[in-house]
């Protein structure tokens, strides 16, 4: 009887590209393998030089004897801190755990040359990719090139050198490079140096600390963020769980603007998590999708080594890129975070508000000498106030470079009017409090009243001539029918000048309308079809609109009666949903815009539509009766520009 076959485990070629060759896809990621691995081997310098397409990664750490090599190094897998976690001779907590960082380094190159020392033996070999597939697709042991050992720069270390690279030319930028591993690493500094062709990463590197306005230190002072000066420094909470003694360390910083954060291919709008020194996960802010404004202002470091304890299970995921979303300890760390969060908000908008209000009248007048005109004419200190706060307000809006002056023109003047117009509640209340009918005291409130009114009639003229003038002006028909169908909808005053502001309805009137009129359309001829534009529903005055664009020359003759049978079908599907909706017997009409007058009488028109309590008005008439019924607003535009601010 034949000897039954042993149980083995094998380790799939598969497995191992997922684990490493393929486990990192950048160059940052990729060294702050090969920098923890020299931190966790005792180096005190490491440097990272890119020469002659390579990049030559070199410690002065312990180094590796011949046993180190075969049962630490080139054993995929080892436990880092079976032992011990922390380092052999300095005692650091390691940063590595898996044992399998090494083999992210062949995620940029195909052959790794190795040269170390441990004092007494010196060692090199090369690890060549396709050697190592070809003998492990076929089941067999890969034995390393070893090759003729070189002389070091220190007596103890590792030197690896990176060659074959998957990617033709590899792009490197030092100076971004040393920003990028500045982020990933807390524990640069004097005991640990990292260089970048010789160039040390110091907190230059850092250099958004020089652009936080406002700090905010989790439990002590860090003592990096500490080094640099703030216009208010806060504290929040480090005690994640007291019992179980999880604590967090770090800071928080909020910028003056939220593009002081951007640095050419950096977005530094992250609160990065780091265990044990390093990047466990680049960004915990984006967990929480926070929609409020401060979020986008804000860039921190925080410290959570309860996360990464040597008796607990590893946390962190395969690609070593992040964490386990559903483990307790980042649960619990994501509620307090949470917390934090919440703490800035409450406090963030008073603060800043508080700081701006400071230089916000001196920022205005280098905008514009004329705001402080403005500013000064202002009556009592209650609105002097309020004034610095809207200046403050625009100031801390951010816009690009190329378009930030207008839009702030633009929000100074909006900003006004809407001042004036709480200025002018303010008068109404006034009236309401007077005690006395004096003239003196109704003649102010009436002077401020009529003041206020003329600005703010002004505006409404200045901005309703300017929208009926660009229909006015465009001649081609196209342009017609393209800017009415922009423009119409949300300025039905150009239809009637008591219809002001528009609402669309509550959302799901508009989305049933939407669903009722595409079954109505539905069953158009193919005629019928071609000669619509779009058609909306509209609420105005406590009155259902539906408004239908026609082409400006349709493909087919319209009648009126046919206008009359659509018109109907539209008002019967519009009533069924307002019954249903608690608007039962509220008045519906109907707005039909054509470009091509109809050959059939005018009265005829109306005397037929009016039956479906409908109406007509073509594209020309619109812009004419426009211009004729705000004729009052062109007339005046000379006396309301004296009255302008």
């Amino acid at each position: 009887m034949a000897k039954p076959e042993k149980f083995m485990m094998r380790m799939s070629l598969e497995v191992l590209k997922h684990l490493g060759f393929n486990l990192y896809s950048n160059v940052p990621t990729v060294l702050s393998e090969a920098v923890a691995n020299a931190y966790d081997a005792d180096a005190q310098n490491v440097n990272i030089r890119f020469k002659d397409d390579k990049i030559i990664i070199e410690d002065d750490g312990h180094g590796m004897s011949r046993s180190d090599i075969n049962q630490k190094y080139l054993l995929v897998g080892y436990a880092k801190r079976k032992d011990s976690g922390h380092s052999k001779i300095l005692k650091r907590p390691v940063m590595g755990r898996k044992g399998i960082g090494k083999l992210s380094l062949f995620s940029l190159a195909n052959q790794i040359e190795i040269h170390t020392s441990d004092g007494t033996n010196r060692s090199s070999f090369i690890l060549n990719r396709f050697d190592i597939e070809t003998e492990i697709d076929n089941d067999h042991i890969y034995y390393p090139k070893e090759i003729n050992p070189v002389q070091l720069n220190n007596r103890t270390g590792t030197r690896i050198i990176l060659s074959k690279f998957k990617k033709s030319g590899i792009q490197y930028y030092p100076e971004a490079l040393r920003k990028r591993l500045a982020r990933r690493f807390s524990v640069l500094g004097d005991d640990f140096r990292v260089s970048v062709n010789d160039v040390v990463i110091g907190l230059e590197d850092r250099n958004y600390f020089s652009r936080i306005q406002l700090m905010w230190h989790i439990g002590n002072p860090d003592p990096i963020a500490s080094q640099f000066e703030y216009v208010r420094v806060n504290k929040l909470s480090h005690i994640v769980d007291e019992k179980k003694g999880w604590y967090l360390s770090g800071w928080i910083g909020s910028a003056k603007l939220p593009g002081d954060l951007d640095e050419e291919d950096v977005n530094n709008n992250k609160i990065s998590l780091l265990c044990r020194g390093k990047m466990a996960k680049e960004d915990i802010l984006d967990e929480f999708n926070e929609s409020g404004m401060f979020a986008t202002y804000l860039i921190g470091e925080i410290h959570a080594d309860f996360l990464d304890i040597d008796t607990e299970e590893d946390i962190a995921t395969s690609s070593r890129q992040s964490l386990k979303e559903d483990d307790p300890r980042y649960q619990r760390l994501l509620e307090h975070f949470y917390i934090l969060l919440k703490d800035i908000k409450r406090v963030w908008g008073d603060i800043r508000s508080e700081i701006s209000q400071s230089t916000a009248v001196a920022t205005a007048e280098a905008f514009n000498p004329a705001l402080i005109e403005w500013y000064d004419g202002l009556k009592t200190e209650s609105n002097r106030k309020r004034a610095k706060q809207l200046f403050a307000t625009i100031d801390g809006f951010q816009f690009d470079k190329s378009e930030a002056k207008e839009k702030k023109r633009i929000l100074y003047k909006q900003g006004i009017l809407a001042f004036e117009k709480l200025s002018l509640l303010d008068n109404l209340e006034r009236l309401d409090s007077l005690q006395t009918t004096s003239d003196f005291e109704l003649s102010s409130v009436f002077t401020d009243l009529n003041d206020i009114e003329a600005n703010m009639y002004y505006d409404i003229a200045s901005e309703r001539v300017s929208i009926i003038r660009k229909f006015q002006n465009k001649l081609n028909r196209n342009d017609k029918e393209k800017l009415i169908q922009k423009h119409l909808f949300d300025n039905l005053w150009l239809l009637h000048p008591s219809w002001e502001r528009a609402t669309e309805g509550t959302e799901s009137i508009e989305q049933n309308a939407t669903k009722e009129f595409k079954k109505v359309v539905k069953n158009f001829t193919e005629e019928e079809k071609r000669a619509r534009y779009d058609i909306r529903y509209r609420t105005s005055a406590g009155k259902h609109i539906i408004i239908e664009l026609k082409r400006y020359i349709p493909s087919y003759t319209v009648k009126t009666t046919t206008l009359l049978e659509q018109v109907q079908k539209y008002t019967s599907a519009m009533r069924k949903i307002l019954d249903v909706s608690g608007h039962k017997g509220e008045p519906i009409e109907c707005i039909i815009v054509l470009g091509k007058e109809l050959k059939e009488d005018k009265d005829f028109v109306e005397k037929v539509l009016r039956a479906g309590n409908a109406s007509v008005i073509y594209y020309d008439e619109l812009i004419a009766q426009s211009l004729q019924s705000y004729d009052a607003y062109l007339n005046k535009q000379k006396l309301l520009a004296d009255c302008k601010r």
